[in-house]
């Protein structure tokens, strides 16, 4: 059985570290979700992550309601990504968000570029929900207890990011072709 998370951070406010370690691998992926969506930056993303989950277990020690764990990180996550994100003054281009480190440069494929061009203009909590389902492969449940969210404004919030991105492709072909 799954030991709570009201119960890791007991234990990791007590001490034990292995406690945070078993919140940090199971947040992980919504963290980084996080912070992708806003930096939309491949190695901003990975030091974002670092940095929230030391913001976050610094400040643990005041979360009141320890079995809100998951909604308050998405909270510190969020902070972190926009501090950072207002920090820096260049634009990433999307190829730096859509390649791994670990693969080798490649050509950016320009209708893969067009869309995550797109995806950076929905509002922040579209633009987090996108991120976390399609590159992140999370279900709708695991975005709404990751942050915080009623499913059904969760699965609204997909479905007005999917209007928005389909109305907007119609309108640049729509523009291509005439």
């Amino acid at each position: 059985m799954t030991e709570s998370d009201a119960n890791l951070v007991l234990r990791t406010v007590d001490g034990d570290l292995a406690a945070f370690e078993t919140l940090v691998n199971r947040y992980e992926r919504s963290v980084r979700s996080v912070a992708r969506a806003f930096l939309m930056d491949v190695h901003a993303c990975e030091d974002a992550t670092q940095e929230i989950f030391v913001a976050a277990f610094r400040a643990l020690p005041t979360l009141r309601e320890r079995d809100r764990f998951g909604p308050w990180l998405m909270q510190v996550a969020r902070r972190v990504s926009a501090k950072m994100r207002d920090q820096h003054t260049r634009q990433p281009t999307p190829q730096e968000f859509d390649e791994p480190e670990a693969q080798p440069p490649r050509m950016p494929n320009p209708q893969s570029q067009f869309l995550l061009t797109l995806i950076s203009r929905l509002p922040e909590h579209e633009r987090l929900v996108v991120t976390m389902r399609y590159f992140d492969g999370h279900s709708s449940q695991d975005i709404a207890d990751a942050t915080g969210s009623p499913l059904g404004t969760v699965t609204k919030q997909l479905s007005r990011a999917y209007d928005r991105l389909r109305q907007w492709l119609t309108t640049s072909k729509e523009i291509v072709h005439e």
